[in-house]
């Protein structure tokens, strides 16, 4: 037996899927925000922790003239 599509079936069908999508994603942001608070290294979100840069092999600066700026201050 073949079955035509309908307008309000394969607008239920949308319905449905769309609504499966949005609670997977809501379930998924979830559980990563549960995860983000916890690293490694015991910082919490936003703490920064800034590190030496290791000494060149001929113990001068960086080569070149190469400036590191992680960040602009505006004010």
């Amino acid at each position: 037996m073949i079955a035509e599509a309908s307008f309000s079936g394969t607008a239920r069908l949308i319905l449905v899927l769309l609504t499966i999508w949005l609670v997977v994603r809501w379930y998924m942001r979830r559980q990563q925000a549960a995860r983000r608070g916890d690293r490694a290294d015991g910082r919490k979100p936003g703490d920064v922790r800034i590190e030496n840069a290791s000494p060149s092999r001929s113990g001068e600066g960086p080569p070149g003239r190469i400036v590191d700026a992680d960040f602009e201050e505006i004010k």
